[in-house]
């Protein structure tokens, strides 16, 4: 067989891959539509946050506004940090009880649901890891240039300067317990 035979319909099998999924995507979003009202532009919605961009402290859900729907049905959704930077369907929020936000307060930036979660809620905790092969006695690494303690997430190198040492002492008679903490 020839090569460009054989690139020819590997470029019409693609091509009917790629319309089969557009086909999909289309009627899902129908179905969405169909099943749940449409929510109009200014209405305020309630965008839950997956487990995996959401840090401990921060929100579950993030209060957005609608401000735009295109001709898909999918739906441009702003905060008053900025507008979020995907497309969301019908399915993938609620409407709120109140008005919080209105559209025209939604500044032109664009964000990712997981950093405007962050600054939502005001949590600056964050996972460094410096990942230092030896003492971490300069700033380069990370743990360090934060002035933070290095942790088990950085790595396991025991002879670290940055590490947090708990060590227990036991009095045998009077079994007292005694916590040192060595910086």
């Amino acid at each position: 067989m020839n090569l460009c035979v054989r690139k020819r319909r590997i470029n019409i099998e693609r091509e009917g891959a790629k319309f089969g999924w557009e086909q999909q995507a289309q009627k899902m979003v129908s179905l969405s539509n169909s099943r749940l009202p449409v929510v109009d532009v200014g209405t305020n919605v309630v965008v839950r946050v997956r487990d995996l961009d959401r840090g401990r402290l921060s929100p579950r859900n993030v209060l957005t506004v609608v401000v735009d729907v295109n001709s898909s049905g999918l739906y441009l959704l702003g905060t008053k940090e900025g507008l979020l930077e995907w497309l969301y369907a019908r399915n993938e929020f609620t409407t709120a009880d109140n008005n919080f936000i209105e559209a025209h307060d939604v500044p032109s930036t664009s964000l990712s649901l997981r950093s405007d979660s962050i600054i939502t809620s005001g949590s600056k905790q964050g996972f460094f890891s410096c990942h230092c092969k030896r003492y971490c006695i300069d700033k380069k690494g990370k743990c360090l240039s934060k002035n933070m303690k290095c942790n088990s997430i950085c790595h396991s190198n025991s002879s670290c300067k940055n590490k947090l040492f708990l060590s227990l002492f036991l009095i045998t008679p009077t079994l007292h317990v005694f916590l040192s903490i060595n910086n």
